[in-house]
């Protein structure tokens, strides 16, 4: 998922993604559902979208057999009143890539966008942001705004 780039920077529409994701939220994994179908998660105008949100922290934890990944999103100071911490159990796979711009360091930046798709392993949660992107397959979630 790239976010549509328009002359003076992105264009951010999920209204494609929006579409199907009441045929596609059947068949995601409860915890998964709940969080992306939040009616605030893609209004860019709400508290809880993830529009804006910076990742701040990623631990990744390998014990009894599961891989267990807990990520934080940092508020964007003028957007959020909080920031949103995601649990990820059962992680099958987990890809980050960052690209330069201009000769500056390496790093992901703002959240642009997100998507959820069933999966085999429960489901795949690719985060697109606007110099980056970080992309989960796992067996559920718990996503807590704090």
């Amino acid at each position: 998922m790239e976010p549509l780039q328009d002359r003076y920077g992105y264009y951010l529409d999920p209204q494609g993604y929006l579409d199907v994701l009441p045929d596609i939220s059947g068949s995601l994994p409860d915890g998964v559902a709940k969080f992306v179908t939040d009616p605030g998660h893609y209004d860019f105008r709400s508290e809880r979208c993830v529009k804006d949100l910076t990742l701040n922290k990623m631990s990744l934890t390998d014990s009894e057999g599961l891989i267990a990944l807990e990520v934080f999103l940092a508020p964007n100071e003028w957007k959020h009143a909080s920031g949103l911490r995601i649990q990820y159990s059962d992680v099958r796979a987990l890809d980050v890539s960052t690209k330069e711009s201009d000769g500056m360091l390496a790093r992901l930046g703002s959240l642009q966008l997100d998507e959820v798709l069933p999966h085999p392993s429960g489901f795949s949660h690719e985060i697109a942001f606007t110099c980056g992107s970080v992309a989960i397959v796992a067996a559920d979630l718990v996503a807590a705004w704090e």
